[in-house]
């Protein structure tokens, strides 16, 4: 993974495992959170992300942080 990837893993994991209320997102009761809106939600609080990237994090990441729902559309922290 490369290093913008890298800081995108690890402010996803800041936001959706210890403060989703940093940028404004709640998670469901499962901890999920749809994509398009935690991307546009960073990108109104300072981070340029977009959905490819998140995607990518979590596809190359080999610890495996991040899961998706079967429809693909919604991520929490594992």
């Amino acid at each position: 993974m490369n290093k913008r990837l890298t800081k995108i893993s690890k402010y996803l994991s800041f936001v959706l495992k210890h403060h989703p209320e940093a940028i404004g997102i709640s998670l469901d009761p499962y901890g999920y959170v749809n994509i398009e809106e935690l991307v546009k939600s960073a990108n109104a609080s300072g981070k340029s992300i977009t959905t490819e990237q998140v995607y990518q994090v979590v596809a190359e990441s080999e610890e495996q942080r991040f899961a998706l729902s079967d429809d693909r559309l919604r991520i929490r922290a594992v």
